[in-house]
């Protein structure tokens, strides 16, 4: 059956684009100009051993990308051709991506998605003063010195295969550009675009002296073909970041119908858009399975928990006679996700629930926040991640670390004695004050208290509640806390402990909103329950935004 597929590029948001200063050479004498895009080359892609895909089906693929740049864009549209380029010297990009690839009952058109669970994922962009890059052999796209670095966040779009009136494939020779290096290789005809972002996570300041950091977003818009008109279709890919080990293009006689491998012909170009670095992740959590789960190419979460225990303690009696007691132990779960569908400010979209289970005063509730089932006003308010990078066996994200903070209510309060407590884990008078979520429809039910709260998580690997010997596993964490005052952000996590998890939630108040909905009186002073520590069961996952965050 035919299949036409496409990696490659446009992504419906961002079309407003940040400018930023760019440096073809690398302060090399050419001089830093400012810009609104890049437009490159057309160039190819090749979706790896999945050729040929049956009607109405969905499959996992590998797939990698190559061009070179071919102008920049200023931010008011005018092309600039920077001298030398693609002369002295060239900019090229190489990009590998797991694809999920979705046919329709007959075949004729695909739905693409980014598949973040399948073979590699990253973004490779390089400057090299021997402008080598050659199209049909695919070399020369992914050596050089890297100038930028990221991973693929988004990608979605179509491909629709040409028929004829009977629904018969439209077929021509593969290359058509010029002598026709692939003698006797046909391919199936089509059309499509798609969408696609990267995350930045790495960027050389000699050639984007300004506008360009970490967390800022490369929104790519394409066009796809087969035939190849514009280009040379690749014989090769160069599977970078091991430049020489060149991967062989396989498509068949008949290019999207033989296989096992499809060549598409890309026409990409990019614009910018910045993210503070310390707001361009996100958090899932809950059951071991679940940490990151996708929903309509969206991550979700499916309302398991991760597990926590505590064991509080109080000093008893004075002087030489005192003595530390253990308390019953606070029994906890948690799970959801914050930052998405976006970590952009003012107004970052999430659900969080935290239940307690047990404690030394039986204290039962769950709180929660930005949920289906919470009240209206509940919500993630703010994001902020620390620590750079990732521990082994954890999905390649920016950060280990992340806090979050916002309002959430009670719900199914029970306690007793809520004053024989009042250390870690604190409880004390101000619950009496908890007004919970009303309980069905009855009249005259006061409203629920709302509640600033604040969760610090890191993210240490995989699996999520198991500890390395030797490993430094500080009682309450890494110490960092972005919302201090001052903030506190240096501190490096070990990565051979478990995830880690710690929540703070303040005395509650009637709320008062403004015009606009917001809670204008919140608490943010007087801690009424907080509790910490190493994960028992579950996990934590700390990932870069996706596309759905993006939008």
């Amino acid at each position: 059956m035919a299949l036409a597929i496409g990696l490659c590029l446009p992504l419906a948001y961002a079309q407003a684009s940040t400018p930023v200063e760019f440096d073809p050479d690398g302060q090399g004498g050419g001089g830093a100009f400012t810009i609104g895009s890049l437009d490159w080359l057309p160039g190819s892609t090749v979706i790896k051993d999945e050729i040929p895909v049956a009607v109405s089906s969905m499959v996992s693929a590998q797939a990698y990308s190559h061009s070179a740049l071919a102008a920049a864009v200023n931010p008011d549209g005018i092309v600039i051709n920077p001298p030398g380029l693609n002369v002295s010297y060239e900019i090229t990009v190489f990009l590998a991506n797991g694809v999920e690839v979705t046919s329709n009952s007959d075949g004729t058109i695909v739905l693409l998605a980014l598949d973040p669970a399948t073979g590699d994922n990253y973004f490779e962009m390089y400057y090299d003063d021997n402008p080598n890059a050659n199209p049909l052999a695919g070399t020369g796209f992914s050596d050089g010195l890297p100038i930028l670095r990221g991973q693929l966040t988004a990608l979605s779009g179509n491909f629709t295969q040409n028929t004829d009136l009977n629904g018969i494939p439209l077929q021509a020779d593969l290359d058509e550009f010029g002598t026709n290096n692939w003698p006797g290789t046909k391919t199936v005809l089509g059309q499509g675009s798609q969408q696609l972002a990267v995350l930045v996570q790495y960027v050389n300041k000699d050639f984007f002296p300004s506008g360009v950091d970490l967390g800022t977003i490369l929104p790519f818009n394409n066009s796809q073909v087969v035939s190849f008109k514009q280009t040379n279709p690749s014989m090769n890919f160069d599977l970078s970041p091991i430049a020489g080990a060149l991967d062989p293009v396989d498509p068949g006689a008949v290019n999207g119908l033989s296989g096992p491998d499809i060549l598409l012909q890309i026409d990409p170009n990019n614009a910018f858009e910045f993210i503070p670095p310390e707001m361009a992740c996100r958090v899932t959590g809950g059951g071991n399975d679940t940490a990151g789960i996708f929903e309509n190419g969206a991550a979700g979460w499916d309302g398991t928990v991760a597990e926590g225990l505590m064991t509080p303690t109080v000093t008893k009696g004075k002087g030489k006679k005192s003595s530390i007691v253990a308390l019953e132990p606070y029994r906890y779960t948690m799970g959801g996700q914050a930052g998405a569908n976006t970590a952009l400010q003012p107004q970052p979209k999430g659900e969080w629930t935290h239940s307690n289970h047990d404690s030394a005063n039986n204290l039962k509730f769950t709180f929660h926040a930005g949920t289906a089932s919470a009240p209206d006003g509940t919500e993630i308010d703010e994001i902020i991640c620390t620590d750079n990078g990732w521990c082994k066996q954890a999905r390649p994200a920016p950060n280990k670390q992340i806090d979050f903070v916002g309002i959430g209510t009670f719900k199914n309060l029970s306690w007793k004695n809520p004053e024989l407590v009042h250390s870690v884990g604190v409880v004390d008078a101000a619950f009496y004050d908890i007004q919970p979520e009303p309980v069905g429809n009855k009249p005259g039910q006061d409203p629920a208290t709302v509640h600033w709260f604040q969760v610090h998580i890191e993210d240490l690997g995989e699996p999520g509640n198991k500890v390395e010997e030797g490993a430094v596993c500080p009682p309450m964490g890494s110490g960092n806390d972005p919302f201090a005052n001052p903030p506190v952000t240096d501190n490096i996590a070990d990565c051979g402990c478990a995830d880690f998890y710690h929540i703070r939630i303040y005395e509650g108040v009637v709320p008062t909103l403004n015009e606009d909905g917001e809670v204008t009186n919140i608490n943010k002073d007087n801690l009424i329950y907080e509790v910490y520590g190493y994960l028992n069961g579950g996990n934590f996952q700390i990932h870069p935004l996706t596309g759905f965050d993006l939008r």
